[in-house]
C-alpha cells in the first residue's frame, strides 16, 4: 500500500544526510548528518506551507532511527560535537535539539529500531513521539565513560520521572521497548498492525498541527518540571539509593556517579537552563579529563576492531551463524560445563557433553541443568524455551558419539599428551571433514595439538579459549595455528558472537594474550603472600586483591580469579612447564632453575591441602594466611555484580 504524503507536512529522514560515499547504516549523528538536519529543519520551519514536521530514520520507515552520536568524533577537540561547536558553523547535537524544541510547528519523531544516545535525545526534543514495535531505546553513554550530553539527563526525568530516568541512564540501558515507552510516557503512540510508523506519525502530525499554540508550548520539556514519583518515593531518596548501588569513583564509577548528579540537577535546580549547564560541565569534564572514560572508549573500539566481520557465507557457516549445528564438548569439568551452557543458551543442539569419568559426567550434567533452571527463574531464558534447551543436552562417556558434530571443543585439563591423544582419535571419529576441531587450551601450543591430526583437518583446527566461568565471561581467544584457515577463524568468530562472546583472534604463543598478561602480576602477588603473609598482622589475600581492584581498576584480583577458575588449572600449567616439585619423588621440575624466583605456596595449596577453590566448595582457600576473609567475600560479590550475575 502506498502512503499518501500530505503537502503540508515535511518529512525529514536522518539517513538522507549521509554522504553517498560513506555508508551510515545506524544513522550515526556525525557532522554531515547534523548539518543536514539543521538545514532541513530550518527550511521546514520557515516554509509557510508546512504546518508540521516528521523526523524519521529512513523514508520507508525501516531500519533504525539513530544509534546516537558518532563516537569517533569524541577523540577530537569538539566534545564529539555534542556540547562545543566546531569551526565552520557545524551545529552540535544540542543545537539541533534546541532548534527542534523551540520549533513553532509540531515535530513528531517516528521511531524504529535503535533509538539510542544522541538519537534518543533528539527524540526527546520533539513535541511528540510515536514508534512501532521494533523500537529499542536507551541512553548507554555511561558505558563509554560519559553521560548524555544533549539534554538526556534533563528532558527524560521531566517526561518520564526520575525513576525511569535513573533506570535508563545510570544502567546505560539499550533495550527499552515500545511497550515500556508507553508505560512511562516516553511514547505518545504506537503504530497499529494495519499502519506503518510513518502513517502513524503523519496521523499525529495532522492532529497536532490543528492544536492552539499553547498546547504545543506545553509539550516542550524545557518548560516542565520533574513529576512526583508514581509510587510516592522521594526523588532525592531515589538518587541516594542509586548512588549506594554504584561502584566507587575509584573503581570505574566516575561516569555512573556523574549520571546521578546530572539527574539530581533536573529537580533540585530552579530552571532547565541551570540543569543543562550542570549536564554540560559534567559531560565535558568526563570527556576531557577522565582517564576512566578514555579507557572505556578504548575498550569500545577495541572490542569491535578485534571481533571484526566476516564475508564467509558457505552452508556450514550460515547454519552456525543462525545457532544451528551439533556441538561436542569434551570434559565435564568447570570449563566444559560453562562452554556447554553457552552453546545451549544460544540455541545450538544437540550439545553432547563427553567425559570418561561417569561420576564427573553426571555431576556436570546436573550442574548444567540446575544453572539453566536458575537462569530461567531470573528471566534470562524464557520459560517456554527452557524445556527445548534442556533436552538439547546429551551426555556420553565415548568420543565416538561426537562423529556427526559440526564443532567439537576439547576442554580437558592442561596436558599436551592428553590433548594430542584426544585429537588423534577425533581425526578418525569425526565424519565431517570440515568439522571444527577446537581446543580450549589456555597456554599450550595449538600447532603441537593440531599435529596429531591428518593434514587436511589441520585447516579446521584452532584454539577457542574461554575464560572462567565460561558461561559468564565474555572474552574468547581465537588462537590461529600455522595451518588454520581464514574461513575457520571467521566461523569461530561468528559462532562466538552468536553465543554472546567477544572473540579476539590471537597468535599461537605461550599464554596467548590473556594469560601472558595475567602471569607476571599473579606471580608477584603470590610472592608477596609468601614473603609478607601469615599471622594476625601479615599480608592477606584480600589485601592484595583489594589493592589491585582499588588502585589499578581491575574487576577482580588474581586470587579471586584463581578461586573461581580453580587453583588446579594454574598448577597443571606449571606442571606442564616442568616447574612444580614431583609430589612422589620430591624432585624439583626440570625447567625451574635455581635463579628463578619461585614459591611453592600455590602448588602446596593444591597438592597438600586440596584447595581447588569454588569447584570443591572450599572457597576461602587461603584461610591459613589471613584471619579476615570478609573483604575477600565482598570482592567476590563485587566481581559477580560487575559481570552481571547478581
Amino acid at each position: 500500500m502506498t502512503t499518501i504524503l500530505p503537502s503540508d507536512t515535511a518529512i525529514i529522514a536522518i539517513a538522507n544526510g549521509a554522504p553517498l560515499n560513506k555508508p551510515n547504516p545506524v544513522n550515526a549523528l556525525g557532522a554531515p548528518i547534523r548539518q543536514y538536519l539543521q538545514t532541513s529543519l530550518k527550511k521546514a520551519i520557515d516554509d509557510p506551507n508546512i504546518q508540521a514536521i516528521v523526523l524519521i530514520g529512513r523514508h520507508d520507515g525501516k531500519g533504525v532511527f539513530s544509534a546516537g552520536a558518532d563516537i569517533k568524533e569524541f577523540s577530537g577537540s569538539s566534545g564529539g560535537s555534542v556540547t562545543i561547536s566546531e569551526a565552520g558553523g557545524i551545529p552540535t547535537l544540542n543545537d539541533i535539539a534546541h532548534l527542534m524544541e523551540r520549533s513553532p510547528k509540531p515535530i513528531v519523531a517516528a521511531l524504529t529500531g535503535a533509538c539510542l544516545g544522541g538519537g534518543m535525545e533528539l527524540a526527546l526534543a520533539a513535541q511528540y513521539r510515536v514508534a512501532d514495535n521494533t523500537l529499542r531505546y536507551g541512553l548507554p553513554e555511561v558505558k563509554i565513560g560519559l553521560i548524555p550530553g544533549a539534554g538526556g539527563t534533563q528532558r527524560l526525568p521531566r517526561l518520564c520521572g526520575a525513576r525511569h530516568a535513573l533506570d535508563v541512564i545510570v544502567r546505560g540501558r539499550i533495550n527499552c521497548s515500545a511497550k515500556e515507552g508507553l508505560k512511562f510516557h516516553f511514547l505518545d503512540g504506537v503504530a497499529s498492525e494495519d499502519e506503518t510508523v510513518l502513517e502513524c506519525a503523519l496521523r499525529w502530525a495532522g492532529w497536532a498541527s490543528n492544536l492552539p499554540s499553547v498546547s504545543l508550548d506545553s509539550r516542550r520539556l524545557c518548560h516542565r518540571s520533574v513529576p512526583p514519583d508514581a509510587e510516592g518515593v522521594d526523588k532525592t531518596d531515589m538518587c541516594d539509593f542509586a548512588m549506594q548501588s554504584l561502584p566507587s569513583v575509584e573503581r570505574g564509577g566516575e561516569s555512573a556517579h556523574a549520571t546521578v548528579k546530572a539527574i539530581r540537577a533536573s529537580f533540585e535546580l530552579s530552571s532547565f537552563r541551570e540543569g543543562m549547564e550542570v549536564e554540560k560541565n559534567l559531560f565535558n569534564d568526563l570527556l576531557y579529563h577522565s582517564l576512566q572514560g578514555r579507557a572505556y572508549r578504548h575498550i569500545f573500539f577495541a572490542e569491535r576492531s578485534a571481533s571484526g566481520s566476516s564475508s564467509i557465507r558457505n552452508k556450514q557457516s550460515s547454519q552456525l551463524r543462525q545457532g544451528k549445528g551439533t556441538i561436542g564438548v569434551i570434559g565435564a569439568g568447570t570449563m566444559g560445563r560453562g562452554i556447554a551452557i553457552s552453546f545451549l543458551r544460544a540455541g545450538f543442539g544437540p550439545v553432547i557433553l563427553v567425559d570418561v569419568n561417569e561420576k564427573g559426567l553426571k555431576d556436570g550434567v546436573q550442574y548444567i541443568l540446575s544453572t539453566l533452571e536458575g537462569e530461567a527463574k531470573k528471566g534470562r531464558i524464557h520459560p517456554s524455551k527452557l524445556g527445548a534447551v534442556m533436552t538439547s543436552l546429551q551426555s556420553s562417556t565415548s568420543l565416538s558419539d561426537l562423529a556427526d558434530c559440526d564443532i567439537i571443543v576439547e576442554a580437558v585439563f592442561e596436558n599436551l599428551n592428553v590433548k594430542r591423544e584426544i585429537f588423534s582419535k577425533l581425526d578418525t571419529i569425526s565424519k565431517k571433514m570440515d568439522a571444527l576441531l577446537l581446543s580450549n587450551t589456555s597456554t599450550l601450543d595449538v600447532d603441537a595439538i593440531a599435529s596429531s591430526l591428518s593434514q587436511p583437518r589441520r585447516a579446521f583446527c584452532a584454539g577457542m579459549h574461554f575464560f572462567s566461568p565460561a558461561h559468564i565471561m565474555k572474552l574468547v581467544e581465537v588462537v590461529r595455528g600455522k595451518d588454520t584457515s581464514t574461513d575457520t577463524l571467521d566461523i569461530i568468530c561468528a559462532v562466538s558472537k552468536r553465543i554472546r562472546k567477544v572473540p579476539v583472534v590471537v597468535g599461537n604463543c605461550d599464554g596467548f594474550v590473556g594469560n601472558r598478561m595475567l602471569h607476571p602480576y599473579s606471580t608477584e602477588s603470590t610472592l608477596l603472600l609468601a614473603e609478607y603473609g601469615g599471622g594476625d598482622n601479615g599480608l592477606g589475600v584480600a589485601d592484595v586483591d583489594d589493592a589491585l581492584s582499588r588502585y589499578f581498576g581491575m574487576a577482580a584480583g588474581p586470587f579471586l580469579i584463581f578461586d573461581i577458575a580453580g587453583n588446579d588449572i594454574g598448577y597443571n600449567i606449571r606442571r606442564e612447564k616442568g616447574l612444580v616439585r614431583d609430589p612422589k619423588t620430591g624432585q624439583v621440575g626440570p625447567n625451574r632453575s635455581a635463579q628463578m624466583r619461585y614459591t611453592e605456596l600455590a602448588d602446596e595449596m593444591v597438592v597438600k591441602f586440596g584447595r581447588m577453590g569454588q569447584k570443591t566448595m572450599k572457597v576461602n582457600k587461603y584461610d591459613c594466611l589471613t584471619s579476615s576473609l570478609a573483604p575477600f567475600s565482598d570482592l567476590f560479590k563485587q566481581f559477580m555484580t560487575f559481570v552481571g550475575v547478581v
